[in-house]
């Protein structure tokens, strides 16, 4: 059973990290489990302000046992405490003063007769409620689902008055669908994004339109399944050839009719529903720019056909002022019909920096992403980090440039495959450091839902968007008290040392483990990290915590093996040593049974490639069967998409003064007619400055359905000098390329 208490005067001891002023002795709302109060809301009071009071009631109830009734103010009753919740009627002036310039302000004043609840908009009011149950009676919620509520049979909050607003205009995350996500989400304070369904109980927070629930949506408002056929002018020139508009190819932005048609769709999206006033009418993710003569004179005219290197692997055309020259003619269309409306647009890979001489319009809220360059091992100003050196330069010319912006975090990052990762003061620091250069608009690519990888991070964040001055270590230390209870200390200790394992080694990371991960971490702060958790198994005083420490222990552990997993694969790479590729596969399959990660699984998963294949590969699809043989194909995505057709393969090449023969069965009706060795450049691309000699067989495939063997005399002049082993690379673009065998020297066939 609970622990029953009185919530009262002593409540005032928490309130100092959160801005509230406390003054004397405290009202009464439940006394012994019976009701004292009654929850007063104004006449005629709209859906979410109804719902505030609701969830007020709930909550009172699950604390206490008692339940307040809900009255409208004309029915409230003379000599019992009321809760007024949205009524601004006896508000003081300098409450009344500070609403007015805060839709989402809250004021909060607890009186010995009376306790206003009260926000700058029904959206405020609500958050007033949370913010007043979390305050004043103890309340957190600390993860989609889990939330700590105390139990008390008496309920005297302490008197006192909390005004305060988000610092942050935009609060958003992601998840519209998961009903205890978006619960969660309205409680810490975010205000996106939603759903439609749920705006009005919410005050009408944000949402993308179902239309366009995404950021990369040329395709998507301008569908090739509807227009290519009557208007392929509309779609990209490439190499000659109009391409319909996927997924990864772009638009012909300067086509006659398409601003205008482009415009019509998205005002339709806004006159179908007036309350949603946000949508992206970014780019598709990838390349594939249009190569016309108007969209490359339109290039020259606005940036001088310059090219950028922000954090890419090589020079490519800039298309900032491209992007935000279609946008803001996009926007002048649509602002006729709704100037009210903010048009997002990426920006991102090569469109990363400011336009040169396009200004966006105010419509027009760039979207700016911390990917190319980024470091996520330090907080964008620490200078010790070169990659957040250069997106620094990049973010402080954009908050000159277009403070309106919309910082795009990668809260969470699906490609970093759920291994250990630093948390809290990263993240803490570059919101501070967003709130200086005057930004106010901030969005987590994450549903804020993996409290088991990330731990209190969600629950910082959400704080420091409403008081960037906040302690995030108090705040840190408030979720794991409340989160685990008297194994908190141990908890801490715990994130703490997963944070000192990445910074103590210096190494930056960003989206590739099987790059970064090898030696990104401390053995000795993980092996503390892991002593940690072992304490706080042993000390856990509940059934629940044990479960939440064994949840976060899993996870954590998952991760270090699949650490251990990419090791011995970097390891197996650099010297074919088979005992690693075995540890490879040992070390994945114990991290895969503890949780299951897709990107993890298909890396564990290439082990049974290289086996089969005989040497270290990557960039093959899935294995597949033909003639009867087991092969894979160096197009990992397979035809139609005009990339992911490139694969490489590393051999053993004890002496790089003499030649090297390799074999190969190839499917006959490959696209192979030759390889590339990796002569310069540690396996860099060309882009990156790698030079790569091509080889040709002895005798070319036939071209017909079946196995043939391939072979290849590589010459000690295509070979990087002083390597025990050489990458040869095969493919590129869409080829299809069938591979069932390798063998080097005179290994003996398959």
């Amino acid at each position: 059973m609970r622990k029953r208490a009185v919530i009262a005067v002593a409540w005032a001891n928490i309130l100092w990290w959160l801005g509230a002023t406390v003054v004397s002795a405290a009202p009464v709302l439940v006394q012994d489990g019976v009701p004292r109060a009654t929850i007063v809301v104004p006449e005629g009071a709209g859906e979410t302000t109804r719902q505030a009071a609701a969830e007020l009631a709930r909550y009172v109830k699950a604390i206490s046992g008692g339940e307040l009734p809900t009255v409208a103010a004309a029915q409230a009753v003379a000599g019992v405490c009321p809760v007024r919740v949205g009524v601004r009627d006896g508000l003081l002036a300098e409450e009344t003063e500070f609403l007015q310039g805060h839709a989402e302000g809250v004021v909060i004043r607890v009186a010995d007769d009376a306790v206003v609840l009260c926000g700058g908009s029904e959206r405020g009011t609500l958050f007033a409620v949370y913010r007043f149950l979390d305050q004043y009676l103890g309340c957190r919620w600390l993860a989609p689902d889990i939330e700590f509520v105390p139990a008390a049979v008496t309920l005297a909050p302490a008197v006192g008055r909390t005004m305060t607003a988000p610092a942050f205009e935009h609060r958003f995350f992601v998840d519209r669908a998961n009903a205890a996500c978006l619960s969660w989400g309205l409680k810490v304070g975010m205000n996106g994004y939603y759903s439609p369904d749920s705006a009005p109980v919410n005050g009408q927070c944000f949402y993308l339109p179902p239309q366009l629930p995404g950021c990369h949506t040329y395709c998507q408002v301008i569908p090739p399944d509807k227009y290519f056929a009557t208007h392929p002018e509309w779609y990209p020139l490439i190499k000659e050839q109009r391409v319909p508009s996927r997924d990864n190819v772009q638009l012909c932005v300067t086509a006659e009719g398409l601003a205008d048609e482009f415009a019509r769709n998205i005002v339709a999206i806004f006159d179908g529903d007036p309350n949603c006033r946000i949508t992206s009418i970014s780019p598709n993710d990838g390349y594939g720019w249009c190569e016309c003569e108007r969209c490359q004179k339109l290039d020259r005219d606005l940036c001088g056909a310059r090219t950028t290197r922000q954090g890419l692997a090589g020079d490519r055309p800039f298309m900032g002022d491209r992007v935000f020259w279609f946008a803001n003619e996009v926007a002048r269309r649509v602002a006729v019909k709704h100037p009210d409306r903010l048009l997002l647009v990426l920006a991102y890979v090569n469109y990363a920096e400011p336009p040169d001489t396009v200004k966006p319009l105010p419509n027009v809220v760039p979207y700016l992403c911390h990917y190319a360059p980024a470091d996520y091992s330090r907080a964008i100003a620490d200078p010790a980090s070169e990659a957040n050196r250069q997106f620094d330069v990049l973010l402080r010319k954009w908050a000159v440039a277009a403070p309106h912006l919309l910082f795009y975090s990668y809260v969470s990052k699906s490609m970093w495959w759920r291994l250990p990762r630093p948390v809290q003061r990263t993240f803490a620091e570059d919101i501070r450091y967003l709130h200086s250069l005057g930004i106010r608009r901030y969005y987590c690519q994450s549903t804020l839902s993996d409290w088991k990888l990330d731990g209190p991070l969600y629950y910082v964040i959400a704080r420091l968007l409403w008081d960037p001055e906040a302690n995030p270590v108090a705040v840190a230390e408030d979720w794991t008290r409340h989160m685990f209870g008297a194994v908190a200390p141990a908890m801490n200790d715990f994130y703490r040392h997963v944070d000192d394992s990445v910074r103590r080694t210096g190494k930056p990371y960003s989206e590739d483990p099987p790059s970064q991960a090898p030696g990104l971490y401390s053995p000795a702060d993980i092996e503390c990290a892991r002593a940690a958790l072992a304490r706080a198994a042993k000390s856990a005083d509940s059934a629940a915590g044990l479960d939440r420490i064994k949840a976060v222990s899993d996870t954590f552990e998952y991760g270090w093996q699949m650490v251990l997993a990419i090791e011995m694969m970097q390891r197996y790479r650099d010297e074919l040593d088979i005992d690693a590729a075995t540890l490879v596969k040992e070390h994945g399959q114990k991290a895969l049974a503890l949780c299951r990660n897709s990107g993890a699984a298909r890396f564990v998963e290439s082990m049974d490639l290289n086996i089969e294949l005989g040497e270290f590969a990557s960039g093959f699809g899935k294995a597949e069967t033909k003639g009867g043989r087991t092969c894979w194909n160096a197009d990992e995505t397979g035809p139609g998409d005009t990339s992911a057709g490139w694969a490489t393969v590393v051999i053993r090449a004890a002496d790089a003064t003499q030649p090297v023969t390799v074999a190969m069965d190839v499917w006959g009706e490959s696209a192979l007619d030759g390889i590339v060795v990796n002569t310069d450049g540690e396996r860099r691309s060309y882009a990156q400055g790698g030079i790569w000699t091509p080889v040709k067989p002895e005798v070319p495939l036939s071209g017909q359905a079946r196995w043939e063997t391939l072979v290849f005399r590589i010459p000690p002049a295509a070979m990087a000098p002083g390597k025990r082993t050489q990458t040869i690379g095969l493919g590129g673009g869409d080829s299809q390329i069938w591979v069932a065998h390798i063998r080097v020297g005179d290994a003996p066939p398959k």
